[in-house]
């Protein structure tokens, strides 16, 4: 049988030792830079269309990290386009990327943004919001 069939065979068997050539699996809420929290914070969100032409729209985060965001908003966009976020209750602005889109329900995607660089600043999260982390981030310790 071959290696990788060996390893796959073990990984099931969790009564065998694991391979030392092979990485253990991370877990899958490790894989983010950092925690997530719900929270619906009313932002307004600027750029430009397909044919170049501006837009601006109020919309609202569902979910936040000090790396970006989980918005609803009803502008379509595309991931890589370039976004400035205004906080609406600080008015402290980001610039951000779209990551991913997401279809949602009644024409209002689901817009996942990145920063360019990690803010702990911009939402503002009061301590009800950071008691409301998203499923999988509990226990989970920051990288230093």
């Amino acid at each position: 049988m071959s290696k990788f069939f060996e390893a796959l065979a073990r990984r099931h068997r969790p009564d065998q030792p694991a391979d030392p050539g092979v990485p253990p699996a991370r877990p899958k809420s490790e894989r983010r830079r950092s925690r997530r929290w719900k929270a619906l914070i009313p932002i307004f969100v600027y750029g430009h269309g397909s044919g170049l032409e501006p837009f601006h729209e109020e919309a609202y985060s569902a979910v936040v990290s000090e790396t970006g965001g989980l918005l609803v908003m009803t502008a379509a966009v595309q991931p890589g386009q370039s976004l400035l976020l205004t906080n609406r209750a600080t008015q402290a602005q980001r610039k951000c990327r779209v990551a991913h889109v997401v279809a949602r329900e009644r024409d209002q995607p689901a817009v996942a943004v990145e920063f360019a660089e990690p803010t702990g600043d911009f939402w503002r999260l009061t301590e009800r919001n950071k008691a409301a982390r998203v499923n999988g981030d509990e226990g989970r310790r920051r990288a230093s």
